[in-house]
């Protein structure tokens, strides 16, 4: 089995995604899926989207509006639930010390000045509950960096996990550190983790 992935960038006048389940980026992100089912062998029920930062608010956005088209998410860097109404498996990565969208509950990031964010822990939670998991959740250490936690017991066959990289910053885990913005993991691939949560998602497999 293979993948085939698609990497789109925003259509809009800004250089950032439009978190619009409806605006230009949504449209475009419609027809290019239309388009790729249109040109090559896909499995229609085997759709993913994975998203950073303002790509990963897009891709919450987005995949909330087209919940039968979108068989999981993953996100990093942002991870709150932007409506969805029906259970959705999601794997989500955030570090602690990220600057922009912060990790901890109730404080400010440089990505939305003089707003308080609801922390990662309470996002989650949120996602677990949407999903019909167990409040609390299996933490899993990997090396001295990264915590992986995932919400036990999750309705339809949904999953709901999330690395934690202690003292990470705006990044993705296992990429070019001299590309981010604060602390960038090794210990972890969120590529590599990804692809097998989709994988195990597809195939219906315990996560």
């Amino acid at each position: 089995m293979g993948y085939l992935v698609a990497v789109p960038h925003s259509q809009g006048t800004e250089a950032e995604w439009q978190i619009d389940s409806h605006g230009t980026d949504a449209s475009f992100v419609d027809e290019l899926i239309n388009s790729l089912e249109l040109t090559y062998c896909i499995d229609k029920s085997a759709v993913f989207a994975a998203g950073f930062s303002a790509g990963a608010a897009f891709t919450i956005a987005y995949s909330c509006s087209h919940q039968t088209q979108i068989a999981a998410i993953a996100t990093v860097a942002v991870e709150f639930q932007l409506g969805c109404t029906r259970p959705q498996s999601i794997m989500a990565f955030h570090g602690t010390n990220d600057p922009l969208v912060p990790y901890r509950n109730g404080a400010e990031g440089l990505s939305l000045p003089g707003v308080r964010v609801r922390g990662t822990q309470l996002n989650m939670g949120d996602w677990a509950k949407l999903d019909g998991c167990r409040a609390s959740s299996r933490r899993q250490r990997i090396g001295s960096q990264v915590i992986r936690q995932q919400w036990p017991g999750c309705a339809s066959g949904t999953r709901v996990v999330l690395y934690t990289v202690v003292g990470g910053g705006h990044s993705w885990p296992g990429a070019d550190p001299k590309k981010a913005l604060g602390l960038t993991t090794e210990q972890v691939s969120a590529t590599q983790q990804i692809l097998s949560f989709f994988t195990a998602v597809e195939r219906g497999n315990a996560a």
